[in-house]
């Protein structure tokens, strides 16, 4: 799980990020956090690899949520919650989806309960909607409807149960936004959704009736994530 949390406050962001680690901890799982002292840095180096961001609303310059507006324009789908000092505009964060507000101080009964509904929303991931840009235009479509993702040079094309969309992107954009999600690299070409896999023999792969191939170089790595999925256990 990677986190990401965004306050001007040191000792506030310290507080949060022990909070999130004691949380993780209790549940025996592990968790990769970044912190950004402001939101102009955390937007300038953002990129589709978080599952959720934890914001703080009153910060100078660009406020939790101007920044929050900001990033739904290139991520509608990330997990986003609030801490604040100011309750009365805790408000405003479900104008950008978020899931919940913390008031500060922060105690951890609070918190471990906030927590617990934000990864209700993240492990109900499969539900997500995600976001691409076709040659038709902007499209919001279901990642338990991708059987499997294919790059073509500077494009990739979707494979879902209602047909193909060609979006310009690159494997490497599209790959963080489903990081939590049972998907896994079988080549540098295709990212496969485990849930679509019919078969394998030898380095073929059947995936939704298609037949793909799968590289050397990710096989072993392939193999570890579809044991794990078929296992029951969570990417």
């Amino acid at each position: 799980m990677k986190i990401a949390i965004v306050d001007d406050d040191s000792k506030d962001r310290r507080s949060v990020e022990l909070l999130v680690r004691k949380y993780f901890a209790e549940e025996g799982q592990d968790c990769d956090i970044a912190l950004f002292e402001d939101a102009v840095s955390f937007l300038k180096s953002y990129r589709y690899e978080y599952q959720l961001i934890i914001l703080d609303i009153d910060m100078p310059g660009l406020g939790g949520i101007d920044a929050s507006k900001k990033l739904r324009e290139r991520d509608p789908d990330v997990v986003l919650m609030f801490v604040t000092n100011m309750p009365q505009y805790a408000l405003d964060g479900f104008s950008v989806d978020a899931v919940d507000y913390i008031v500060k101080p922060v105690s951890y009964p609070e918190f471990r309960l906030k927590m617990m509904k934000a990864m209700r929303y993240i492990c109900a991931g499969l539900d997500r909607r995600i976001a691409i840009r076709t040659t038709d235009g902007t499209m919001q479509i279901a990642a338990s409807d991708i059987r499997y993702i294919e790059s073509q040079l500077h494009y990739v094309i979707f494979h879902t149960v209602n047909g193909n969309l060609r979006a310009r992107a690159s494997l490497r954009d599209i790959e963080p936004k489903l990081s939590d999600l049972p998907f896994a690299r079988c080549s540098a070409s295709y990212l496969v959704n485990l849930r679509f896999v019919d078969s394998m023999h030898g380095d073929d792969l059947v995936v939704g009736g298609d037949l793909l191939r799968i590289s050397r170089g990710k096989k072993q790595e392939f193999l570890s994530a579809f044991t794990r999925y078929i296992g029951g256990l969570s990417k």
